[in-house]
């Protein structure tokens, strides 16, 4: 159970929810089972019921918790129960510039890829033919993957080309990742190189599998892969290369080509990517460009 908002503005009414100290402390006990009818939860918090039914229903209202009845000892009872286990907010995603472009580019909007076996893609719906076989990233039906994992190779997305002559000052791709999919355990890493219109960026270590918890939009047909990565950033600027804000080259944006940008990643040893309807992100790469003027 959880909830993903893609900016600040949707988790508002959460955010509100949130902002009373009795409504934490309600969360805190509704999620610990130490108070779940509103009669205890009064008790417990010192309150009166009214003023707990108006608090219960604020945290209600954001999707928080969610009232069942059950049977009483004396007629029906309504108790909290948890709706959300984690909450995920892009709290930097709708910051606005006149100097900055952004776009989401699917994650099966892939322009070129050089894959080699073990590797799979999928859609929110199942896996896209056969697992195992590199033919399947050429079928149609890849424009909504949702998952891919491959043991090593090479994928690129083209992305939309910033006007003739603009002067950059940085581009970013950001998205969800981890290292091979399963049989290693958490622990493992990968090596990722990272490239830029066929320059290379640099490389960086990617965390292990993740498969210790469910993935906050991962379908449960998917319970023997890797459930969610964690999201990343690659950013290319006037003073380098950077993964996370760590550097990782000395390639500048005023050494590639801008006429047709192309950003790629490879592996050696196992990589996994997640799109919309997959992991703990609902989007495939997200591509921001920022103009010096």
């Amino acid at each position: 159970m959880g909830k993903y908002f893609k900016n600040v503005n949707e988790a508002q009414s959460l955010c509100e929810a949130l902002a009373a100290p009795a409504r934490t402390e309600i969360m805190r006990l509704v999620l610990s089972h130490r108070a779940d009818s509103l009669d205890a939860l009064a008790k417990t918090l010192h309150l009166s019921n009214g003023a707990i039914t108006q608090h219960v229903k604020k945290l209600c209202d954001a999707g928080l918790i969610r009232l069942v009845e059950t049977a009483g000892r004396h007629g029906v009872a309504k108790r909290c129960v948890p709706a959300v286990d984690r909450i995920i907010i892009e709290v930097a995603a709708d910051l606005s510039d006149a100097n900055v472009e952004l776009h989401d580019i699917a994650l099966g909007a892939f322009t070129s890829a050089a894959i080699n076996p073990y590797c799979a893609i999928a859609t929110a719906d199942g896996w896209i033919g056969e697992r195992d076989d590199p033919r399947y990233f050429t079928y149609p039906e890849r424009a909504a993957a949702a998952l891919i994992y491959f043991n090593s190779g090479k994928i690129g997305w083209t992305l939309p080309a910033p006007p003739a002559k603009s002067k950059l000052k940085s581009v970013s791709v950001s998205l969800e990742l981890s290292s091979k999919p399963y049989g290693y355990g958490q622990s493992r890493s990968s090596d990722v190189t990272f490239f830029m219109s066929d320059a290379k960026l640099g490389t960086a270590s990617v965390d292990g599998e993740f498969v210790d918890r469910r993935g906050l939009f991962t379908p449960s047909e998917f319970d023997r892969v890797c459930q969610y990565g964690r999201y990343r950033t690659v950013k290319i600027d006037r003073d380098g290369s950077w993964f996370d804000g760590i550097r990782i080259g000395d390639l500048c944006v005023t050494d590639i080509k801008t006429d047709r940008l192309i950003f790629s990643l490879s592996a050696d040893n196992g990589v996994a990517l997640f799109g919309g309807g997959y992991g703990d992100h609902d989007c495939g790469l997200r591509y921001r460009v920022e103009y010096a003027d």
